[in-house]
């Protein structure tokens, strides 16, 4: 996959559209209720959905250990974290509970996005049994980063924890309840848009993903006046990718360390930052070459994929995808420009959608799941893609899309006979590269009707 986005032909018709509107209502900044005209594609490539695991209440994430192939850790966003066989002995066993930290986390809303949101196996887990997670917790003690006025209290912390596994590899790798250490605490400002994602790199330094701080049009209580995602300014770390060594100490708090080689080091307060000006980077995830893929779910009309570089500046709230926004005062915010390239400065998605897209019609809650470039061997057509995910339409299914040739957005879809009929809430990747969609029946963070399906060629 290239690192630069090749603009989609849409993008001609959109342009068009655009010269026909009165050159008055553009100087007015008036909403584009279409702002890329059609509906997606179709891909070529058919799939299957096969379960993996089921009766989970919200599934968001998964992770390999390193050492441990034939295993996929699953992210209850309840607050479990559960271990299951994908391949060899105990494939079709279910799974067993590795870790829960429930009783840690905030109290959590029929429909809230906080919870257990993300993990990440240190690599050198093997030997060392280090894992990383990201939890919504009550906002006890000093925040480390806080965009927060004088007075106002925080309405949680995000939390980067390690723990500790003694006999990492075995048949039954038991967490030290004991072994918790808190890297980072974040103060949030609202209880949206938190980001979650937790990824390990090429050079091992520990990635962390963390939404503007919630509501809407980043604006507000606890944002700055260009929008925390825009801000360098000390202790903001919101709307950011963050980029640490967590067995390093030369972080303000000691715990942690700051990568010499950080695109900020050396201006105060920004030292861990290494992109900025995105809106919720719900998921992310490294391909095999090494390249950093980011799904950052929209305000209201567009949804976009980036490939994360060092220093990168992704647009928001300046952009919505590669179009100029409006944050519009007290109104709800809008876009009203294609601006591919402009301002210059910041980067555009490598690929992008917009709301009427995935579904051909207004959706109720969309909202863009990053995924995994395939590398598997089930679905060859399949290989090199980037295959990701919309979390729900109007029919209140999500939808399964990938990266097809110039990376146009494609809908990847089963037969008729095995429609998605659930939510998207996340996706996972096992060791040999093969990919999974994580959902439920309603979106909620209650019941059981979680569901692990694994991806698999058309049957």
């Amino acid at each position: 996959m290239p690192r630069t986005s090749i603009r989609p032909l849409y993008q001609l018709a959109l342009a068009t559209a655009l010269a026909t509107l009165p050159a008055a209502a553009l100087a007015q900044n008036v909403p584009l209720p279409d702002p890329i005209p059609g509906i997606l594609p179709t891909s070529t490539v058919n799939v299957s959905l096969r379960p993996l695991l089921a009766q989970l209440t919200a599934p968001v994430a998964g992770a390999v250990a390193p050492g441990e192939p034939n295993r996929l850790y699953i992210v209850d966003q309840v607050g479990k974290i559960w271990k299951a066989a994908v391949r060899g002995p105990g494939r079709k066993g279910g799974a067993a509970l590795f870790l829960d930290v429930a009783d840690r986390l905030v109290p959590l809303n029929e429909r809230d996005e906080r919870g257990l949101l993300g993990l990440a196996f240190h690599p050198d887990y093997a030997a060392n049994g280090r894992l990383y997670l990201f939890t919504s917790e009550p906002a006890q003690g000093a925040a480390d980063f806080s965009t927060q006025p004088p007075g106002v209290a925080a309405v949680n912390h995000s939390v980067i924890s390690e723990w500790r596994v003694a006999n990492p590899g075995s048949a039954d790798p038991v967490v030290d309840p004991a072994s918790v250490r808190v890297l980072m605490r974040v103060d949030k400002p609202q209880a949206n848009h938190n980001g979650g994602a937790l990824a390990f790199g090429p050079d091992r330094m520990l990635y962390i993903a963390l939404g503007d701080g919630g509501a809407g049009d980043d604006q507000g209580p606890g944002h700055a006046l260009e929008g925390n995602a825009q801000s360098l300014a000390p202790a903001n770390v919101l709307g950011k990718i963050l980029r640490i060594d967590p067995l390093g100490g030369n972080a303000a708090n000691g715990a942690y360390g700051i990568p010499a080689d950080n695109p900020f080091v050396g201006r105060e307060g920004a030292d861990e930052i290494f992109a900025y000006g995105l809106r919720n980077p719900f998921r992310m995830a490294f391909d095999s070459a090494g390249n950093l893929w980011a799904g950052d779910v929209g305000q209201g009309a567009i949804e976009e994929v980036n490939l994360i570089v060092a220093g990168g500046n992704y647009g928001w709230r300046v952009k919505e995808g590669s179009f100029l926004f409006d944050a519009n005062g007290t109104n709800p915010g809008f876009v009203h420009a294609a601006s591919p390239g402009v301002p210059a400065g910041l980067v555009d998605p490598i690929a992008e959608y917009d709301h009427r897209d995935a579904a051909g019609e207004p959706p109720v809650r969309q909202a863009v799941i990053g995924g995994y470039v395939y590398t598997g061997t089930a679905i060859p057509a399949l290989r090199g893609q980037y295959v990701f995910a919309d979390y729900v339409g109007r029919d209140g299914t999500g939808k399964l899309l990938t990266l097809g040739v110039r990376n146009r957005v494609e809908r990847l879809v089963a037969p008729r006979r095995e429609p998605l009929g659930i939510p998207v809430l996340g996706m996972a990747q096992d060791a040999a590269g093969e990919i999974y969609v994580l959902g439920n029946a309603d979106g909620t963070t209650r019941g059981n009707t979680g569901l692990v399906l694994r991806l698999g060629p058309a049957r």
